[in-house]
Parts: structure tokens; sequence; C-alpha cells
């Protein structure tokens, strides 16, 4: 709305709007619109907050030490007897199991006796009761622990009530079934506490094994968190159970149990988390919640009339003061009011212990200056909204894209168009400099415009058309038709500037990007292993023309997991960035440096002589580039490497032999503690088959007593929210190696001749957990099963598909066998014949890791492949980088159009997801979903409540 601009009627106006400012605070006090602004102002407030946490508060926690110890979650309740037994014996303490005993355990019966005698011996135990929705009745009941567990235990509520934005802020002290029967935990602890062995909530006990109904809180408060996790004194469960000396430690504590361990639990964020992105486990928000109770610490929102009334009254206040002060008001005015708002807040929360949300009264006193400077936007308005209506119109006829300047080149407009050529939103150009925002290079020409060398708007002041390309914001070089018309008035004075951008790209980078991907690894740019050998051939052939030779350098970063594991996969891969950089300066420009895998990387080296000289003076070279710290995520990481050396032609003539006799005597320095370099010897082969002799001996027993064990992850149909496909992987628990993955076995099993019986126990187990899946849950659910290249091509694989097809009575058309392009490149017809039988029994064929390979397209034309599965190194980077953005849409789209079905490997963010789903890529796999999983932990998660949230 435009007000008149007649000043009789100001001050009668003025009234006007400022009741209509007051009635809008009132309503924004009540709704919901400001909620998440109220919650960044209280949030901030508490994270400022400095409190000493509770030393008589201690944790003991089920983490992955725990897990190590004892085995799989979940454990047999006897050792939880046992545990409640041995802090019995330090005297004085209460006890907070935090974990379900709603079902009897099937296992050992005698374990629940065991449980249920020590929580009596000891006297002080408190269990959880949690809410669960039921989906048939669509209501909700009460998962109280068993009869003889609540005889002896008090009972308290673990309800945990999120925000909208998905925060746990509050805390009802009291909820119950249809009445806020039960107490929160922290409140038992606290009555523990003030009343011990007097407090109980055994007359909670219902005979009922579930009362149903609608799930009501009371007594609302907001928890003044005391740090972020790991703030409180906390223990490892496992250390508790066997070390006895820990035990005084515990004596006259409060002993919260429960799972700290990633994957198990549920956890929470909360205010204290948007520092370190730490989510809070359930143990640990019940400690808070119990230090709070336990020193007054509670805060008490206010209710929405109580807000509106005092949101509203304070706004006032201000216009009151705006009033008095008419004369001297001004923006710094504006700050002092606002800021001393803020402290008001501030100053209520912390000594009143009282939130009153502020939003509403901040964007109400925000507003009290535009509402007194009213008469000049009105006019400002008026003008703006003229120009504007001519600019866009004019700048929206045309299909190319349109920029105007003023005569300083300073961009005043812009068309749509620009955003889709610059990549480039139409508010970040207003106002910059067209120099430092397009940057166009002629054809011809090696500057761009920011170098200031080919400036162009200075060199020529009259119209003019040129042709060049420039690179967009998220690193295109599109090719363009450029022209520019001066702005002048009717006295002839240059007013700016009209440029016209023609788009004559296309998808030249997309093309250019496909075409690459055989020959070049896509995370580093380096050579990949096919270019590598290509290479070696052309080195070793101009060396042995002029009588020389080729040094071959096999280089392995030592100890790279401890990156992935600390920094995260994203940081792996910036330092294998640095260091392929790196490497590059070491050899001659006529030499190679390629990636061979993981962190493994290979140098060539054309010499006139090659001498064991020239070979230590490389290694040395490339082992002190490499102790040089790297900078990965603002901080200093330092590697090492080991290098193995071999000779062409004092080592052979073949590239391939060559290289496996360099990555021999790496191995050999790898395991002489690393940080140095090895030359081939043939006695390295027996050093490293001696030490294989054991480790092939275990293989074997495990192979033969069916030691290993098959995972299970979903493929789930993101937009239905619901699983499809399952895959199977294989792992091994070695008694002494731990959690071994199949890149730590499956290329040993294929040297010792056992990747056939290997991969039919997997098929036959995978094949028979479908079957089983499908029947528990009442609808087919297909299984995919990776295919090692060896056992594809030999040994009648279509005649094992079909008798464990046979065996299993699992539909052919729910198996998926998954191959790698390396399994069939080297010998398509006999792939062709193969999969040809395996096609005519009905079963699914995928192409796994696809465009990391060779990615042939005439694999897809000639082989029988129905499934496409993008590789996830394209995922990782996805919505960050426009290359593997584009080629995963590029994937996609020619799985549309050959009518393949595409899965997408590798999701961990929701927002990987959401942009598969908007390019029609409904299936996907990852950890955003789920890790593999045991069969009995998928059964129990399809069969759970929350199946299918995602």
């Amino acid at each position: 709305m435009i007000f008149p601009l007649d000043r009789s009627v100001l001050p009668q106006s003025m009234v006007w709007r400022a009741l209509l400012l007051l009635a809008i605070v009132w309503l924004l006090s009540f709704s919901e619109t400001l909620q998440r602004l109220d919650w960044a102002f209280y949030d901030t407030y508490i994270s400022l907050q400095k409190t000493v946490p509770d030393k008589e508060i201690a944790i003991v926690a089920i983490d992955e030490r725990s897990l190590q110890a004892f085995g799989h979650w979940p454990w047999s309740r006897e050792i939880h007897a046992e545990l409640i037994n041995r802090l019995a014996q330090t005297g004085n303490n209460i006890i907070l199991l935090d974990v379900l005993f709603a079902e009897p355990e099937s296992q050992n019966p005698l374990a629940d006796t065991l449980l249920a005698a020590a929580i009596a011996t000891h006297g002080s135990v408190v269990l959880p009761v949690v809410p669960a929705a039921d989906p048939v009745a669509q209501q909700t009941y009460a998962i109280e622990p068993l009869a003889a567990f609540r005889l002896s235990a008090a009972l308290g509520h673990a309800d945990v009530e999120l925000d909208r934005d998905g925060v746990a802020r509050r805390v009802f002290l009291y909820a119950g079934i249809n009445a806020p029967q039960w107490p929160t935990i922290g409140l038992v602890l606290l009555h523990k506490i003030l009343h011990r062995g007097e407090y109980s909530a055994s007359h909670l006990i219902t005979e009922s094994p579930k009362s149903i109904g609608r799930w009501v809180r009371s007594q609302e408060t907001l928890i003044p968190y005391i740090g972020p996790p790991g703030t409180f004194q906390q223990f490892s469960y496992a250390q508790v159970f066997y070390d006895t000396s820990l035990l005084k430690q515990l004596e006259n504590k409060v002993i919260l149990v429960g799972v700290t361990a990633n994957g198990l639990g549920s956890r929470f964020v909360t205010p204290i988390s948007s520092g370190d992105h730490q989510p809070m486990s359930g143990v640990e928000w019940h400690a808070n919640v119990f230090e709070m109770l336990r020193h007054g610490r509670m805060i008490y929102p206010v209710s929405a009339t109580v807000a509106s009334l005092v949101s509203v009254a304070w706004v006032l206040a201000m216009l009151i003061l705006a009033v008095l002060l008419s004369r001297v008001f001004s923006s710094p005015l504006l700050l002092v009011m606002l800021a001393s708002s803020l402290a008001v807040a501030g100053v209520v929360l912390g000594w009143l212990q009282v939130w009153i949300p502020p939003a509403a009264a901040l964007l109400g006193i925000l507003a009290i200056y535009p509402l007194w400077n009213w008469h000049r936007i009105n006019k400002y308005i008026h003008t703006l909204f003229a120009v504007n209506v001519y600019a866009n119109t004019a700048l929206e006829s045309v299909n190319d894209g349109v920029i105007t300047t003023d005569a300083d080149n300073r961009i005043v407009t812009v068309n749509s168009s620009i955003e889709r050529i610059l990549g480039v939103h139409q508010s970040l150009l207003l106002g910059e400099s067209l120099q430092q925002v397009l940057p166009f290079k002629a054809a011809g020409q090696t500057t761009t415009l920011q170098s200031g060398k080919n400036d162009f708007i200075s060199d020529k002041p009259d119209e003019f058309a040129m042709q060049g390309y420039l690179e967009t914001a998220d690193n295109q070089k599109r090719t363009i038709r450029l022209t520019r018309q001066p702005i002048r008035d009717e006295q002839n004075k240059l007013m700016g500037f009209v440029v016209s951008i023609n788009d004559m790209t296309d998808n030249i980078e997309l093309t250019q990007k496909v075409t690459n991907l055989g020959s070049h690894d896509l995370l580093t740019g380096l050579p990949n292993r096919l270019l590598l050998l290509s290479q070696f051939d052309e080195l070793a052939s101009a060396a042995k023309a002029r009588n020389g030779g080729v040094i071959i350098l096999f280089v392995a970063l030592d100890n790279f997991k401890k990156i992935n594991n600390a920094l995260g996969h994203r940081a792996g891969d910036a330092l294998l960035r640095k260091v392929a950089q790196r490497m590059q300066e070491i050899p001659n420009n006529s030499d190679c440096v390629a990636r061979w895998s993981g962190d493994e990387f290979v140098v060539l080296v054309s010499c006139q002589q090659v001498s064991t000289d020239t070979a230590v003076q490389l290694a040395q070279r490339l082992l002190e580039v490499i102790r040089r710290p790297f900078v990965v995520d603002d901080q200093d990481v330092f590697m090492t490497a080991s290098i193995g050396i071999s000779f062409c032609p004092r080592n052979g003539d073949e590239g391939e032999t060559l290289l496996e006799h360099a990555a021999a005597a790496m191995y050999h320095s790898k395991h002489s503690g690393g940080d140095n370099f090895s030359f081939y010897s043939p006695e390295l082969s027996v050093v490293w088959t001696r030490d294989r002799l054991v480790f092939e001996k275990e293989l074997r027993i495990a192979l033969a007593d069916d030691q290993l064990q098959v995972f299970y992850q979903p493929i789930m149909n993101a937009r239905q929210q619901c699983v499809l496909h399952i895959e199977a992987l294989v792992r091994w628990l070695h008694p002494v190696r731990g959690f071994l993955t199949p890149g730590d076995f499956v290329p040993f099993a294929e040297q010792i001749g056992v990747i056939e019986q290997l991969g039919k126990q997997v098929l036959l187990t995978a094949c028979l957990a479908a079957h089983n899946l499908s029947q528990s849950l009442g609808r087919p659910i297909s299984i995919s099963v990776n295919v090692n290249p060896r056992q594809l091509l030999f040994g009648g694989f279509a005649q094992v598909v079909s008798q464990a097809l046979q065996q299993t009575g699992l539909p052919a058309s729910s198996l998926t066998l998954e191959i790698t392009e390396d399994a069939i490149v080297n010998n398509i017809p006999l792939a062709r014949e193969v999969l040809g039988k395996i096609k005519k029994l009905g079963v699914v064929i995928a192409l796994d890791d696809f465009g990391t390979g060779y990615s042939s397209l005439s694999l897809l034309r000639d082989l029988p492949i129905d499934t496409l599965k993008i590789d996830k190194s394209f995922i990782r980077a996805l919505g960050q980088n426009s290359h593997d953005f584009m080629i995963t849409q590029a994937i996609i789209g020619l799985g549309e159009n050959l009518n393949l079905e595409i899965i997408a490997e590798g999701v961990e963010t929701k927002r990987q997801m959401q942009i598969l789903l908007d390019h029609h890529c409904d299936l996907q796999q990852g950890y955003y979903f789920s890790r593999p999983v045991s069969y009995t932990t998928l059964l129990k998660w399809m069969h759970s409540p929350t199946y299918g949230r995602l």
C-alpha cells in the first residue's frame, strides 16, 4: 500500500500505522512465524552460559570399546545384572539404566531372572518408559519394562520433545498415557537423592500388557545445557565391568548407564550443537535434565498471551520514546533500542530463568524507523516502482542475457537469462563492476577482463561485438558472442552501456568430461591405470630406441585411513588431490604421474642411463615433498609414504609385471615401518608369501566353518520412502585383525583360488535371506549380490546361480547380480555368453561403479545390462562440484534413454538425496539411509514404526 504524501494527514495516519504495527506485533507473538528467529536468540543465550558440571553425576557409556568387548548389541541382560551387582559394592549410589527391557530375553531366559534380582538387591535402580506409536490403532502406547523389573525399580519417562527445527530444547516433567502419570527420569533421580529408598514408581505398574491412548505431557521447562557431549564425567561400560579399581570413584554418585556408540541409540541436536555439530546421546541428555532439576536451573517459557502482552508493551514504550526524542531520532538510536531489547531478554533469561521470545518485539522496534520516515519512503517507492516496471519489461523481452551499467561500469539491471549463463543470482550482480562479474576472454587472447590488460570497456567506448568464452561461477567455460552499445542522453553524454551476451555453448564441458573419463582419474585428474600402461609402453619404446630405460616408483601413503577416520572422506579426497599436485613437481615434463588406486600412485621416469643413484634421488625427493605438512580443513596434516622401485629393462619388459614388482617392493617398505623406499628383488616374493601363509590358513578355515558374515544395505526408493532392494556385503570378523571388509580379503581369495567357494556361499546366503525377508514382510524384496570377475568368467557360474535359486526358492526376478567393467572388458565375448545364460534364468544384471572404469557405451549395447549404479565418487561432491553434478546428470539421462534402472551409491546427506530426486533418480543407497547391517537388525528395522522415515 502507498500512502498519500499530503503532510496535513501525517499525524492521523501515523497513529493508525502505530496501531497497525502493535496489532501486527500481537499477531506475530501468537503465531509461529518468528519461532526460528526466537530459537536462534535462545540458542545464543544458552551457548554463552558457562556452568561447571556436577561432579556427582557419572555416565557409564556403552561405547565402541564396550561393543568390541561384549560383541554386537543388544547384550545379554546377564551382563547388565553383573554391572549392577558390581556397582552395588561401591555403596550408596543411584543407577539409571537407560535401556528398554520390554520383551523377555529369548536366548537366555535365566538372564531376566538375574537382572530382576540385581535390581531388587541394589534398591536404587531407575528404568525408562517411552511412548511408541501404534500404526494400526493410530494411537500411542507406553513401552514399559517387564513386570519383574518394575517391581523393584523406579520408573521415569524418557520422552524427548523436539522443536520444529529438530532441536531438543525442552522437557516435560510429567507425561503418560491419557494422564501425565510418569515423572521424567531426571525428576525420579532427584527424588532418589532427596528420599533415598523411599521414592518408588512401582505403583505405576499396569496389569494390561499395553495401555493405549493419547500421550499427555505437563509442566514444560527449557533445558540450560551444561556443555557439549563429553562434558560430564564418563566411563566406558567395559572399563567399569572389568576394572575393579574404578568402582571406588563411583561411590555416592548418580550413575547413568546408556548408549553413546555411533550408530546405536537416539541422538539429539541441542542448542549447543551449532558450533561443533555434535548431536547428544540420550544418556547425556538425561544427565543435563537431572543436573538442571538438582540445582534448580529450570527455565520457564511464558505463555503466548504473556509473550504478546510483553512484546506489545515494549514496542509501545519504544514508540513513546521515539516521539519524545523525535528531534534526535535516527538509526543509531534505533540500534540502541534493539540492543537494549536483546540485553533485557538475556537478563530475564539469566537471572529470573524466564524465557520471553524477543523476535516480535525486535521486529516491531525495527519497523519504527520506516514508520517515522514514511513520507520519504513513499516517494521513493513511487519512483522505484515506475523505473522497475520499464526496465524489467525491456530486459525480459529479449532471449539473450542483457546487462545495463552506468558510466562507471557498475551493473544497474540484468535479466533472468544472465542467471542461466553466468550461474549467479541477479541480486549478487547488481552494483558490482562489470569487469569483476564477467570473466570474458576474447578468442585468441590469454587474459580476462579482471586482469586489466584486456579491458574492452575502456579501450572501446563505442559499439562493438566480440566472440570468445567466459568462466561461470560453477567453473564452466561457455562460448559466447558479446556485444556492447553505449547509452547517451540528449546532450550525448555517456550514461552507461547495454551489454548483450549470446550463449553458443552446447554442453562442451560435459562432452569433454565424458570423453576424458576413460583415461583419467576423476578425483586427482591424473592418468588412470589404462593410460598409465599405455604411457609406459611409449616411454619404454622411446627409451629402448636410445638404449635407455624407465624407473618405476610405486608410492603408497602410510596410514592414510587416519585422515578419513578423523576428518572424513572429503578431507581425505582433498589430501589426495594435494599429494597428486606435489608429486607432479618431481618428474620431468616427458614422464608420467598416475593414480593407481586409493592412496597409491605410480611415477614413471625415463632415463638415458638407468642407475640406482638416480632412483634413490627421485625416491628421496618424493618422500621429502610428502613429509611437508599439508593444510586440510584449516589444520596441518602430516603424512609419510612407502615407495617400491623397479627398473625396465633390468627387472622385466612388461608394464604390468614391472608394476607388480614395484608394488611388492612397496609392501616390503611398508611392512618395515614405512617412510622409506625399497628396491625390487626376487626374494621379496618369498617373504611376501611367507607373511601370507597364516592369513591363507585362517581364510580357508573361515570358509570351511562358515565364519564369514553377510551384511545387508537397503536400496531405497527415496521418493516412496520404502526399501525395494537390499545389497549383500560380505564381512569377516577376524579373531586378531578385527572387522575386515571385502577389500581386505577378497583379492587374496582370488590369489589362493577360493573366490568361487566364497562367492557361492555369499550368493546362497543372500538368496535365502531375501526369500525369508519377503516371506516375513509379505511382499517381494530383491537382493543384489556382487560377482567377482573370476567367479563370473570361470567354472559354470550360470549353473551355480540356477542351483542357488532352486535351493532357496527365491524367484529369479528378485536376484540382481552386480558386475564391474573390469570383470568383462578383458573378455567381452565370454562375458556376453555367460551373462546371456544368466539372463535366460530371469536374473537382473547391474553394472556397478559405472563411470569410474572404461565407461564404454559399447558395453551397454552388446551386453544384457538392466541397471546402472552410479559410483559414489560422483555422489560424494554432488551439489559442490559442478563436474560431478553434470556427469551424474548425464548418466541418469543415459539410463532413461536406454530404459535402464539407475541406482545412486554413496548417498550420505539429505541434500544429495534431494538433488538426485530432483533429477529423477529415485533409487538410492548409502549411509544417509542405513549402514550395512545384519539380517536380524534389518528385519527388526523394517518391522519397526520408524521404517520408511527419511
